[in-house]
């Protein structure tokens, strides 16, 4: 029993001593799960048949692209493109980068189109961007360092942030950008820089106010002629990356938008492509389209590619006698008659909508969000067998005159009042009258016709009261970006005075923010193929606090049974409901009729060709006629469009 007792003794001693041991051994453990590592190993796939290779980072110190362990990476037939990371590699690693666990950091190859030569056969480069400004800046010479100002209250906002090195631009959008103009824009952040800036330019909403008055700047505006990038956009739904061509708006109508691209974040395959007539309704057949080419095995997000617009005179058809070329990596993608008739200034901006919108919903992406660009080059075609001329032999022989008409009595400067804090409430009072062209054509001694812009004296009160009284007068100008060269004259300004015609037989009240007349004008050209007269509120009701109207004149006693309203999409943007009114003309007064008609839009006509639909009326004697719209369809944007407005009736 004794020796019994004592191999029990040492069996249970035994057992004591190995559980201390696991548990000290499972707590060890334990306590090293818990605690924070010393160390993040980052591991580099290269994905080019290489070993991967490894290194370690401590907590908080940052990956810097010197500490890549490969020198030099490459993959035969391929170019590298980055490091990406994250599900699907969907990341791209932007240097430097402070790890929070270890991380597996891929390879990324495909395929950069090379820079084309800079010289181009049969042409003349008149626009050319290299950037290689050695201070790192945009060169003021060539380019606006600002997107749309004129419409942000924070004109900080509307100022690029970029990064140029290596011979390229950047355009960035950082994870701090405020939005640049949330009144109008909501949530959108842009980076852009352009050629040319003013006061009100690309009203896109219709009813924008400018904020921030400006002085105009204009660095260079083109019509006809070549155009060339070398580009990539930026991954990322909610994000796009446009290079596009805008109608500097000399005049209302001068609107028209050329989007030349636009990358989209969530489509790396496909370069996109968009018009709009905007104010100018005759630029385009269709007022908004698209279309979009496709390259499977492109990656325009990560890859350098070309893109290029030859604007074309006289290969059109017919009312669009003009014609747009279009290039990807010098291949023919597409092409569009067009009918505009002005030069257009470019613009370059890299977007993130974060609420979302039409580029997608929005999703997280490494910052910067960027836009490469590593050239911009513009080149005027040569008169056929004209030889190049070097630049020493360029000299200009013709600079042209312009003329601007003004109504006898109704000349006026434009005038704007500051939302900046700060200088709230200042006035700023253009220097030129509206439609005064901000650029003149200049001839070369190559047969090379460009448009330069042109600084005109300022208009006086003393310039004002002559043209109000009928007596015409002449400014002079200066060529600000053509300073020293051979054969440059000064261009004169011959401000012509007309009387002013009969006033319209139609006007409105309230008709939208801007009750604009000139929209007005499109519901009665007796056109219905011309584009719809539109008008935008304040939100999707109409105002309960004043009446919205459309008068028309008659200039003769009448008596009114019907009106035909045509437009497209009547349900969603048309008038729906109204009463009428009849004028007393002894009275000087309207006398209002209690009926209220309804038009009957019907889905058939809910269409792009929509309908013209004729409601009878109560007999009405009178001279003039007042529409009292009551009730709309504000769908789209807070829009009515109408096509067209007829009445019929008899004399007496």
């Amino acid at each position: 029993m004794t020796k019994l007792k004592k191999v029990v003794s040492i069996l249970l001693a035994a057992l004591v001593v190995l559980n201390i041991s696991t548990l000290g051994a499972l707590s060890d453990k334990a306590s090293a799960e818990g605690t924070t590592p010393e160390k993040f190993v980052i591991t580099f796939d290269p994905a080019n048949g290489e070993e991967m290779k490894q290194l370690q980072l401590g907590v908080g110190e940052p990956l810097r692209e010197k500490r890549v362990p490969f020198e030099k990476i490459e993959k035969e037939g391929y170019d590298f493109l980055g490091w990406f990371y994250g599900p699907n590699n969907k990341y791209e690693m932007i240097f430097p980068y402070k790890p929070n666990e270890d991380m597996t950091l891929t390879a990324k190859w495909g395929k950069h189109t090379p820079a084309s030569p800079v010289q181009k056969e049969g042409y003349r480069l008149i626009f050319d961007e290299e950037f290689n400004n050695p201070n790192g800046k945009l060169d003021s010479k060539l380019w606006v360092d600002k997107y749309l100002s004129s419409w942000t209250k924070t004109p900080e906002y509307a100022k690029p942030i970029y990064d140029i090195k290596n011979g390229a631009m950047q355009l960035q959008v950082q994870e701090d950008t405020p939005g640049w103009a949330p009144e109008y824009d909501g949530e959108t952040r842009v980076s852009g820089f352009t050629t040319g800036n003013r006061n009100g330019l690309h009203n896109w909403n219709g009813n924008n106010v400018v904020r921030n008055p400006v002085q105009t700047e204009l660095t260079h505006i083109n019509q006809y002629g070549y155009y060339e990038i070398r580009a990539k956009g930026q991954a990322g739904s909610s994000r796009h990356s446009a290079w596009w061509l805008l109608g500097f708006e000399d005049q209302v109508d001068h609107s028209a938008e050329i989007d030349i691209f636009e990358i989209l974040g969530n489509q790396k395959t496909a370069v996109p492509r968009a018009f709009h007539n905007w104010n100018d309704k005759d630029a385009f057949p269709v007022r908004d389209a698209g279309e979009t080419f496709i390259n499977p095995n492109a990656n325009f997000h990560d890859e350098w590619h070309t893109f290029g617009l030859d604007w074309q005179e006289g290969t059109g058809s017919g009312a669009f006698p003009d014609k747009l070329v279009f290039y990807v990596d010098g291949k023919v993608v597409g092409s569009k008659n067009l009918n505009i008739d002005y030069p257009m200034i470019q613009l370059f901006s890299q977007y993130e909508k974060r609420a979302g919108g039409w580029t997608g919903p929005w999703e997280w992406m490494p910052y910067p969000n960027t836009f490469d660009i590593d050239y911009v080059r513009v080149y005027k075609k040569l008169p056929e067998g004209q030889k190049e001329l070097s630049k020493k032999e360029l000299k200009v022989v013709n600079v042209e005159d312009s003329e601007v008409t003004v109504l006898e009595g109704q000349a006026a400067l434009k005038q704007y009042t500051s939302a900046v804090a700060g200088h709230e409430g200042e006035i700023y009072t253009e220097p030129n009258l509206p439609n005064t062209k901000s650029y003149v054509n200049v001839t070369w001694n190559d047969g090379v016709v460009t448009q330069e812009f042109v600084k005109w004296d300022p208009i006086t009160q003393e310039d004002l009261d002559k043209i109000n009284s009928g007596e015409a007068i002449t400014k002079s100008g200066i060529l600000p970006n053509l300073t020293g060269v051979e054969g440059v004259t000064n261009p004169t300004l011959q401000i012509v005075v007309t009387t002013p015609p009969p006033p319209p037989p139609y006007t409105s009240e309230n008709l939208g923010v801007e009750n604009s007349q000139s929209q007005l004008e499109k519901l009665f050209d007796g056109n219905l193929l011309s584009n719809s007269g539109e008008f935008r509120f304040a939100s999707n009701q109409l105002p309960t606090d004043k009446e919205v109207n459309i008068q028309y004149d008659f200039h003769k006693d009448i008596t009114l049974n019907s009106i035909s309203f045509s437009t497209n999409y009547g349900k969603d943007q048309g008038i729906r409901k109204f009463k009428l009114a009849a004028w007393d003309s002894e009275a000087k007064s309207w006398i209002p009729a209690e009926k209220e008609y309804t038009i009957p839009w019907t889905t058939a006509g809910n269409t792009e060709n929509g309908e013209t639909l004729k409601v009878d009326v109560e007999p009405m004697k009178t001279s003039k006629v007042k529409i009292i719209i009551t009730d709309v369809g504000l769908t789209w944007g807070n829009k009515i469009a109408m096509r067209e407005i007829a009445f019929g009736y008899v004399t007496k």
